[in-house]
């Protein structure tokens, strides 16, 4: 495009950029497209400055997410839907924002100025464009201003017009690049950390938008058009009118849909072992905790003779526990309830490790109550803790596994929300493609431990040297939820590695696929975390943990 006579544009300036007039009559200038990039990133800067509650939050996350892939993404296939779209959302949400949130009428302003660059582009437009770019840039700096980052935000806005008047950047890198000179100021910062914990407390699904907007400020996690469409009314109009909720579901539905599907991570074996069977389904079936080792000079009788006394010593425990005159936490009745439906009762049956989880569980509690259990009842557990940690020589895997845990690094929890889902997904998918074994099992993993608070000094008689007292467990220190992460983890990941090798052959059994369609959107999550506590996936890439598992 040609240029005007005035060539301010060799030398853009504070003063300018606050000259409405002038900054229009700057604009007009230059190539329209570069309208929309300067007005789209002025107006994602003074996104922390929004003030309004979840409704103008939305609002201003619409406008943008629509301005930004126009102004990233012109394409004149698209225009006409995309016009309707800017307006819609500059006009409606602005009017939510009321007359004193700069910020959020910025966001607005930005998108009905890309919505008039698609036009003035078709030919069809009044001309306005610069005008109403210079505008939303006035909102920008007042919101800027007043929100108390005005200095840095207006050094930026002059710093991308030289970069783009000196011909050093042009317009399709600078929309990808970071938003700010150096950093983000701190009082922009400040602001933005605490609209994010707002978003957080009002859902889990806020945190499409917050990746998002963060992803913009940093220019990291570059998109491809379909994903930054994604966030707007392309392909199909999003539920605007239904909320926050279902939009932002809707969004993350999307992106899933989109994303290549996780791989199983090699080498991480499950402590629960999880195999296909002859039928085609897949269960559980005996492995390292279910089979025991036998250490010279100690044979099957050995092991058969241990299991029988912490059988039995478990049985009468439990009926002291579950007395109606039993004085002592009800969890003592479930726990040994527990302990006992994994307990092995021969060889290739149970699953030790999930029982030694209980019989673990039950050494915290009696050791949060050592001074007010009853006397009888805390000899009784007492001895069955000791048979129990003789138990575990049979077992040597339970060491080696909570060695593993102890090793493994918990960057952040496993999700709660693609655990549950899993779950979900198992139950609904049971006899069909999961064989009964599998819910119990995973159930068993996935149960949240008691919470043991010890008991207030106050409450507790004097110390008393001659009461049973829990046996120095070796390995109590190794973290329960740890253990119970890992644990899920490793056998959703070995599951979903059975379904990939499994779903597209002749042998797979009906509702393979739809198994592995519904459990999609979760692996990710899953694979992530395992990438992080083990840091390296049999490619080269770090240490797994040791087998575990067959």
């Amino acid at each position: 495009m040609a240029r005007g006579p005035k060539r301010q544009s060799q030398n853009p300036t504070n003063e300018l950029v606050k000259d409405g007039a002038a900054f229009a009559d700057w604009l007009r200038a230059e190539p329209l497209q570069w309208s929309s990039v300067l007005v789209v990133r002025a107006a994602l800067r003074v996104v922390p400055a929004v003030d309004g509650g979840l409704v103008v939050l939305l609002g201003t996350f619409r406008a943008l997410a629509i301005a930004q892939f126009s102004a990233k993404h012109p394409n004149s296939a698209i225009d006409d839907h995309y016009v309707n779209c800017a307006v819609k959302a500059s006009t409606v949400s602005a009017a939510s924002a009321g007359s004193r949130n700069d910020a959020s009428l910025a966001a607005h302003a930005a998108a009905s100025t890309t919505a008039k660059v698609v036009s003035q582009r078709n030919r069809s437009g009044d001309g306005t464009v610069y005008t109403r770019a210079a505008d939303a840039v006035a909102f920008s700096i007042n919101a800027a201003a007043q929100a108390g980052f005005g200095t840095e935000h207006l050094a930026s806005i002059v710093h991308d017009q030289q970069l783009l008047s000196d011909g050093r950047v042009p317009w399709q890198q600078l929309i990808e690049t970071p938003l700010w000179v150096y950093s983000m100021p701190p009082r922009a910062n400040e602001q933005w950390q605490s609209l994010k914990s707002q978003l957080q407390k009002a859902g889990p699904h806020w945190s499409v938008w917050i990746k998002w907007y963060e992803e913009r400020v940093l220019a990291i996690g570059r998109r491809i058009e379909p994903e930054d469409a994604a966030f707007t009314d392309l392909p199909k109009n999003l539920s605007w009118d239904r909320g926050a909720e279902s939009v932002n579901t809707e969004i993350i539905s999307r992106l899933e849909a989109m994303r290549p599907d996780p791989n199983a991570i090699e080498g991480i074996n499950s402590p629960i072992t999880i195999n296909r069977l002859l039928d085609g389904r897949i269960g559980v079936e005996a492995g390292p905790f279910s089979l025991p080792t036998l250490p010279a000079p100690l044979g099957p009788q050995d092991h058969h003779s241990a299991l029988t006394v912490c059988r039995n010593r478990a049985v009468q425990v439990a009926k002291i526990a579950s007395s109606p005159q039993f004085q002592g936490r009800s969890e003592y009745a479930q726990i040994l309830t527990d302990y006992l439906d994994w307990l092995p009762t021969e060889q290739g049956s149970g699953n030790m490790l999930l029982a030694d989880g209980e019989a673990r569980t039950l050494n915290k509690l009696f050791t949060a109550e050592e001074g007010i259990l009853p006397l009888v009842f805390a000899s009784k557990l007492a001895v069955l803790l000791e048979d129990h940690i003789a138990l575990r020589s049979f077992y040597p895997e339970i060491e080696r596994h909570y060695q593993a845990v102890n090793t493994g690094r918990l960057i952040k929890p496993l999700s709660r929300d693609a655990v549950e889902a899993i779950q979900h997904v198992i139950r609904s998918q049971t006899p069909k493609v999961f064989d009964e074994t599998v819910s119990p099992a995973i159930d068993e993993a996935a149960k949240p431990p008691p919470e043991i608070r010890p008991i207030p000094d106050q409450d507790l008689p004097p110390p008393d040297p001659n009461r049973p007292k829990p046996p120095h467990d070796p390995i109590a220190d190794a973290d329960p939820r740890k253990s119970q992460n890992y644990i899920l983890a490793s056998a959703y990941n070995r599951i979903w590695a059975i379904l990939q090798k499994g779903k597209g052959t002749a042998e797979a059994i009906e509702g393979w696929q739809k198994t592995y369609d519904l459990l999609k959107p979760h692996m990710g999550a899953i694979i992530d975390f395992l990438r992080n506590f083990w840091p390296g996936d049999g490619s080269g890439g770090g240490a797994l943990p040791p087998t575990i598992g067959t």
